[in-house]
């Protein structure tokens, strides 16, 4: 990841640059207001001093007491002229200059110059806004801004009605501009010692509230098992943190279990294929064996061991046959043409016989049953009618699929009834039949795997053998229902089911 586009870098940086940003504007609003602080305080002290002298200057001007009007005023700013930071003219009734603080500036008995004073371009009114009581300071007014002076004029009364002059008082910002920058110097001070002091706080406590997110982060990179540990120790957290943690813990379990499930599969898929492998040739081997316990002839001891012989073999097909119904892959569709193959796998027996296979197959191309057990359960019956029809005689084989979804396959020869037996070997459970029947036994048995059945009837010196399985994605009940509509043909014609 790059460092960049870390949250565990740019939250603290972020907070850092809130925290420099809220410093300067808390000392430009403290510079600001101490500005005005300064600027009230000087208005203050410039009322106070224009109300002392409009109740002192009239009684002198009207008694033309130049000398005492000048040392009333200059008791307020000052006799040295040269250092100086406020300035006051008082101007008789006819307008000429009475006296005045600088009398180099504004000399007595003259009109008045003010080029020293006014700078037109910088002229502003203040308010009396922050006077407290205006009636306090009647014919005063408001501050006049000009240039860095601050202007004051009012007028000198001596009674109710009776001017004697104007009084205009002049402060320059010299005045308060040196406590301004000393307070400045002092905010900025405090705000560098609390810059310095807060920013490595807030950096180190954000880099430490973010500490478990980088450390969820980091057991990302580690084996499951360690990340598992690192976030089961994070869920137990109770903020936004504890919950990711638990939710990546959640998923680390969902992937083991899929890891495990993939090997499960694998394993069982394995498992399927060996027990397919087993279980075709080990039937073969069953047939063969039952078929020398059927019509051979052996001593004791050799009839003790095939005995034992198929009881392991058994054993064996029990064992493959529980892995297959685990891990029974899917097998392939049945074709038109493995019935065809079919009635190649018989014809050796069809010479032996002296038997014609005769077949009718009004089937599609694909039909969606299991091949492996319908081919075998097919093959086997075929054998059997094979060998127990009549030498000359007609062997049938037919196959059509029923709506809805039902293949059905009847397979006819013409002989003998076949053994009682050999009848009840089909409706034998689990138990395989111990003489004659095993082939249908087993035969049923396929096919109820794959949800088929098998019905064997003998009429009129015709043994029929009929197969029914329901075509995959076929419904219980559409099933039943077919097989109700499309009755057996022995049902039909009233003869005995077995």
């Amino acid at each position: 990841m790059n460092l960049r586009n870390s949250l565990l870098l740019r939250l603290p940086f972020v907070a850092v640059t809130l925290v420099l940003l809220t410093a300067l504007l808390m000392a430009t609003g403290l510079g600001l207001l101490t500005q005005r602080y300064l600027i009230e305080d000087v208005d203050a002290g410039a009322f106070q001093a224009m109300a002392s002298w409009n109740k002192s200057l009239p009684s002198l001007i009207q008694q033309d007491n130049v000398w005492s009007v000048y040392e009333a005023l200059t008791s307020v700013t000052g006799a040295d002229v040269l250092h100086t930071t406020s300035l006051v003219v008082a101007l008789g009734a006819n307008g000429r200059v009475f006296a005045s603080s600088d009398p180099r500036v504004f000399p007595t008995a003259r009109p008045p110059d003010w080029s020293s004073l006014w700078a037109p371009g910088t002229l502003e009114l203040s308010s009396y806004q922050h006077l407290e009581d205006r009636s306090a300071h009647p014919g005063q007014s408001p501050p006049i801004k000009s240039g860095h002076w601050r202007i004051y004029v009012s007028a000198l009364r001596s009674g109710a009605d009776s001017n004697v002059g104007t009084l205009v008082y002049a402060v320059s910002d010299e005045l308060y501009r040196e406590r301004l920058i000393s307070m400045l110097w002092w905010i900025a001070i405090i705000t560098v010692i609390a810059v310095a002091l807060f920013v490595p706080v807030v950096w180190l406590l954000s880099r430490r509230m973010l500490a478990p997110l980088a450390e969820l982060r980091r057991s990302m990179l580690l084996d499951s098992g360690q990340a598992r540990q690192v976030g089961s120790v994070l869920a137990v957290r109770p903020d936004e943190v504890g919950t990711l943690a638990a939710a990546f813990t959640r998923l680390l379990d969902q992937v083991e279990q899929a890891r495990q499930a993939e090997k499960l599969v694998a394993v069982g898929a394995l498992a399927g294929a060996t027990a397919h492998e087993i279980n075709n040739p080990l039937g073969g081997m069953l047939n063969a064996l039952h078929t020398a316990q059927s019509f051979g002839s052996f001593d004791q001891t050799t009839r003790q061991t095939l005995d034992l012989l198929d009881r392991g073999l058994e054993q064996l097909r029990t064992t493959a046959q529980a892995l297959l119904a685990q891990t029974r892959p899917t097998e392939r569709d049945l074709m038109r043409q493995d019935f065809l193959d079919l009635a190649e796998l018989i014809r050796p027996c069809q010479g032996e016989r002296q038997v014609r296979l005769q077949t009718e197959l009004a089937l599609p191309e694909r039909v969606a049953v299991a091949v492996g057990p319908v081919r075998q359960a097919t093959l086997n019956i075929l054998l059997n009618a094979c060998h127990a029809a009549r030498p000359g005689s007609v062997l049938e084989l037919q196959a059509k699929t029923l709506e809805p979804g039902l293949l059905r396959v009847t397979v006819s020869n013409q002989g003998s009834r076949p053994p009682v037996t050999t009848l009840s070997s089909i409706a034998a459970a689990d138990i395989p039949p111990t003489g004659s029947g095993f082939g249908l036994w087993e035969s049923r048995r396929l096919l109820s795997d794959i949800g088929g059945s098998l019905h064997l009837d003998h009429v009129s010196g015709v043994t029929m053998a009929i197969i029914e399985i329901p075509m995959r994605g076929t419904s219980v009940a559409a099933t039943v229902a077919s097989g109700a509509q499309h009755s057996h043909p022995s049902e039909n014609r009233g003869d005995s089911h077995v």
